[in-house]
């Protein structure tokens, strides 16, 4: 009975997922865009308009997922019994990164999404769910230490998640885009370039910040401990991890200043 049950619950939520892509079709076809002309490749495999407003898609609702867990990290920040200037910067960086995921999330690939098919991307959309279920966890305790190893891990997870995007997605997007020639691709590539990845570079450098001052001060156990979470956020991209040596050239030999994490000074992310 098992078996047939499993059995029926993948035809349905095969036949759902089809029916869903017929939708977006459908959509598409509505704006006058032709959703098999295909438009790049990855891993050797052909990438449609269709495939491709799916990937925006999901990439409006993750982005826009990360407001609420970074928003906590925020106020965790001040919670976890660090020095005034540690704990001021750490909140003034996780506070705009937040409304910056919500930007990236609705005011870039959200509205690219929308032009492309005239819907709204929902969290079921998003490859981490809505971001509420982390954000519920990072509610500070009466407990500074515990706010602070908190703090520690979730900011690995977050920057491993970043450097994905940074280094793999949003190439793949902006290739993706100049391989179709359409107005919306060439508005993408220029908010791309423009907006979001000098931001997502700072939210990278805010994980090379958590590490210097929060992490390497206290030994090699932590040092692993967030090579791990690190890797963890790598894992929900399905990205490879990083090996001790590649984790210790990205994360690099001091942290970033309050200046460079705020937009004040620029400093270069590979």
């Amino acid at each position: 009975m098992e078996t047939h049950a499993n059995a029926r619950a993948s035809h349905t939520l095969r036949a759902d997922a089809a029916e869903a892509r017929e939708r977006e079709r459908g959509r598409l076809i509505d704006r006058g865009l032709d959703p098999d002309q295909v438009i790049g490749e990855t891993e050797g495999n052909p990438i449609d308009v269709a495939t491709f407003y799916d990937i925006l898609g999901k990439m409006a609702a993750s982005e826009k997922a990360g407001q609420s867990p970074t928003y906590s990290l925020a106020r965790l920040a001040l919670r976890a019994g660090l020095p005034n200037e540690i704990a001021d910067t750490l909140f003034l960086a996780y506070n705009q990164q937040s409304a910056e995921e919500a930007g990236h999330g609705d005011k870039v690939f959200g509205n690219a999404y929308f032009s492309l098919g005239g819907t709204a991307p929902g969290g079921e959309n998003s490859v981490f769910g809505d971001g509420a279920d982390v954000a519920s966890g990072l509610k500070p305790g009466d407990d500074p230490r515990e706010n602070e190893r908190l703090l520690g891990s979730v900011a690995g997870t977050i920057g491993g998640i970043e450097i994905v995007a940074l280094q793999r997605v949003f190439p793949l997007v902006t290739r993706l885009c100049e391989g179709w020639d359409h107005p919306i691709a060439r508005a993408l590539v220029r908010q791309i370039r423009e907006v979001v990845r000098p931001e997502e570079s700072r939210h990278v450098l805010i994980w090379r910040y958590v590490f210097h001052q929060l992490i390497a001060p206290k030994g090699a156990a932590h040092v692993d401990q967030y090579l791990q979470a690190t890797n963890a956020g790598r894992t929900q991209l399905v990205a490879p991890p990083f090996d001790r040596e590649t984790f210790d050239r990205m994360i690099g030999t001091r942290a970033p200043s309050s200046r460079q994490l705020l937009g004040s000074d620029r400093a270069p992310v590979s």
